[in-house]
């Protein structure tokens, strides 16, 4: 039994031990097929809100969320308290921050009804349900 167990984790248990795919996807019929890291900061640092004619809903996960950590660290480039500042300056210009989701299904789910809306999930999750994928974060 302790060799089959030390096989799994050797051999199967290290493909759970790497780390997800992060996404930033949208539905089917979003207006753009591809985004470059640029564009997704200025969208999610609330600099960017329109897509040529097409209005953008950013969404967030929830703060206690490992994607989320590593959307804002990797992709971002920014740590929370900073986030935070940005979004408070940008409340008062009257803009909002993103939408909060609490799991990457439901972002899935809203991007499939949402037409303007983008967010970020694990890789996985957007393909299970045919979302288009705009971003790949290359580990």
């Amino acid at each position: 039994m302790r060799i089959v167990f030390v096989f799994w984790l050797l051999f199967g248990g290290i493909a759970h031990l790497q780390a997800e795919t992060l996404v930033v996807a949208a539905g089917e019929s979003f207006g753009v097929n591809v985004l470059g890291v640029d564009e997704i900061r200025l969208i999610y640092l609330g600099k960017k809100f329109r897509l040529g004619n097409q209005k953008i809903l950013p969404l967030n996960l929830g703060i206690d969320n490992p994607l989320r950590n590593r959307f804002e660290q990797q992709v971002l480039g920014e740590d929370r308290d900073t986030l935070a500042h940005n979004w408070l300056q940008a409340h008062y210009l009257g803009h909002h921050a993103p939408k909060v989701l609490r799991s990457p299904e439901t972002v899935a789910e809203f991007l499939t009804k949402i037409d303007h809306s983008m967010g970020y999930l694990d890789e996985e999750t957007a393909l299970k349900y045919h979302l288009k994928i705009l971003f790949r974060l290359k580990e």
